[in-house]
């Protein structure tokens, strides 16, 4: 490629096609490709009769400029031009030499008592002779002796549409317009049913190959971006990273980097083909690490994918597509502290970094007609519908009662129920979450993994996010994250967004039982409790039972407690008089 072609300017030009921004090749200028040369305003005026302007006003100046994709989708125009002239100029030729004509054989002396067919040649196969079978009209025999002419049947050369068995033509037709509107009718139906047949099965085709194609451009953008850059993909399983290639887990981000360095003899080809192959990853973007990220070609410096997306392009003239998007999610993954590369907003664990990058830094381009929830792609829409909205809802086998989504389905007969519930592999103790179970695998059987210790306390914890978390806000102290409102600090993302219905005043979840609002939802969850008969906590002094935890205490505290209280004063009165009455005794007696 030739560097001195390209032209660079300080601040970055616009697409006379796409309008994008960038620094692009001029349309006027010659450029090699494929051992031919192309001018690509002339390519716009021989294809499309379209002439671009030059204005010295504009943001190219004298340029006239055009990005990459433009180039690839002006040359398959092209491309495709010369096809139809070359086919249309072909077809005429094959015409004129009669190539099209219908191949009849005839045979002499024909009679229609005793022939049994007529056998049509169009150039099938051997196996494959089509029958005339009530098809053909006849003159009748009657009239072909009064005029002294032998009785011949007309043979029409044109294609027969209609196999039917082998049988004689009827001398005498019964009812034969009848007979001929029920055939003609019969065929009109059939045509119509094949031809809406056609048309749709065209279009499942016409969808098919455009997944197809733009399935097999992703797959190739994200070669490039691995090919030629340091980027470390890597995959997301059970709160743990894993290899792109091998799946090894990993907690350590440096380790990860380390591992996947092994990897470079792999097939990249083959590994992206079996990452994307699934229904369910056709749509998702691969997740890479762009920590440091650089150029292996070249020593230009990067900060960004976006930068380095463009560098390939225009530097190393990579193919890449940018009009296909979700290719890669960019992450920059450290051990201490997690950020999102894109608008460097910082997590404490990488669940909520990928949730937050899923939602806003992904283009959403299907859309949910039922609660307008958008997604990324066609196979997440359809998941969405049949988990969120089922006709008839989901309804609980061991209680009946009914549920809008399926997750809530298995959450309340979880809960409820005991019914698919996590199991300890080495005693028969089972867990409603997975993090009871990190706890008792960690405090009973003394799983080391699980025992992770504060290096400032001497408290254990079985998740290492939950260390950190623990060691932020206790020990550390740390803040990080404004409320724009009051301008109050908090530990992180949740808490800001907690503190923000104070501002609100958003109470969206509702009983259904009282109507009483709670701006939380595991406040209305331990309300719900009031209305119904559970009251699991007891007073161990006077058996009254209750549905919270909270009134339990209150009536500890108000009830039992004050009475003890009460007593303590009585006797520290009574203590308090005995003592004042020995110092007047010894005031009295004095020395």
């Amino acid at each position: 490629m030739e560097f001195d072609a390209i032209v660079v300017k300080e601040s970055p030009g616009l697409c006379r096609c796409c309008l994008s921004e960038g620094c692009y090749k001029d349309m006027g200028t010659e450029y090699a490709w494929m051992n031919e040369t192309e001018v690509y305003a002339d390519m716009l005026l021989e294809c499309f009769d379209i002439s671009i302007s030059q204005i010295n006003d504009g943001p190219n100046g004298p340029n006239r400029l055009i990005c990459e994709v433009c180039i690839t989708r002006l040359r398959d125009a092209c491309y495709f031009k010369k096809q139809v002239l070359d086919t249309e100029k072909k077809f005429v030729d094959m015409v004129g030499r009669g190539d099209f004509r219908p191949k009849v054989l005839y045979q002499s002396n024909m009679k229609t008592e005793t022939c049994e067919a007529v056998v049509v040649s169009l150039g099938a196969d051997d196996g494959e002779v089509e029958y005339l079978d009530d098809e053909m009209d006849y003159e009748p025999a009657d009239t072909l002796k009064e005029e002294g002419q032998d009785p011949e049947p007309t043979v029409s050369a044109d294609p027969l549409p209609i196999r039917g068995k082998r049988g004689r033509p009827k001398k005498s037709p019964t009812k034969p317009e009848k007979k001929k509107v029920k055939v003609e009718t019969k065929a009109k139906s059939s045509k119509a049913l094949v031809k809406g047949a056609k048309i749709s099965s065209v279009e499942d085709k016409v969808k098919k190959l455009d997944m197809a194609h733009k399935l097999l451009v992703k797959r190739r953008n994200i070669e490039y971006v691995l090919l030629y850059s340091n980027a470390t993909p890597f995959l997301w399983y059970k709160s743990k990273y894993r290899c792109f290639y091998c799946t090894e887990p990993m907690k350590d981000p440096v380790t990860l980097r380390e591992h996947t360095a092994e990897h470079e003899a792999d097939n990249l080809e083959l590994i992206v083909h079996d990452r994307t192959k699934n229904n369910r990853n056709k749509d998702a973007a691969v997740k890479i690490d762009i920590t440091d990220i650089m150029c292996t070609l070249c020593p230009q410096a990067v900060t960004n994918l976006e930068e380095l997306i463009h560098h390939l392009i225009i530097a190393h003239d990579a193919e890449y597509d940018v009009s296909v998007p979700n290719c890669l999610l960019p992450f920059k993954l450290d051990k201490d502290q997690l950020t999102c590369p894109t608008c460097n907003m910082k997590f404490v664990f990488f669940e909520y970094l990928l949730r937050h990058a899923n939602k806003y830094h992904l283009s959403h381009d299907y859309i949910c007609d039922v609660c307008g929830t958008s997604f990324q792609g066609e196979n997440h829409l359809k998941m969405h519908n049949r988990y969120y909205h089922r006709q008839g809802g989901y309804t609980c086998e061991y209680c009946g009662l009914s549920m809008n989504t399926l997750s809530k389905k298995i959450l309340h007969e979880r809960n409820v129920h005991s019914v698919n519930l996590s199991t300890c592999p080495h005693c028969p103790e089972t867990f409603k979450s997975l993090y009871s179970k990190k706890l008792h695998l960690a405090n009973v059987h003394g799983v080391e993994e699980l025992k992770i210790k504060c290096p400032y306390c001497p408290k254990v914890y079985p998740q290492e996010s939950i260390m950190s978390r623990h060691m932020r806000r206790v020990h550390l102290r740390e803040k990080n994250v404004e409320c724009e409102v009051c301008g109050e600090k908090f530990f992180g993302p949740y808490d800001v967004k907690l503190h923000m219905m104070k501002h609100n005043g958003e109470k969206k979840f509702v009983c259904s039982v009282c109507g009483k609002k709670f701006s939380k939802k595991s406040n209305l969850n331990s309300h719900s409790n009031i209305h119904s008969a559970d009251k699991r906590f007891v007073c161990t002094i006077c058996n009254k039972s209750f549905a919270q935890q909270t009134y339990y205490k209150m009536h500890l505290r108000n009830t039992h407690l004050k009475v003890d209280q009460t007593n303590v004063e009585d006797v520290c009165q009574v203590e308090m008089v005995n003592f004042i009455g020995d110092l007047s005794a010894v005031d009295t007696a004095g020395p």
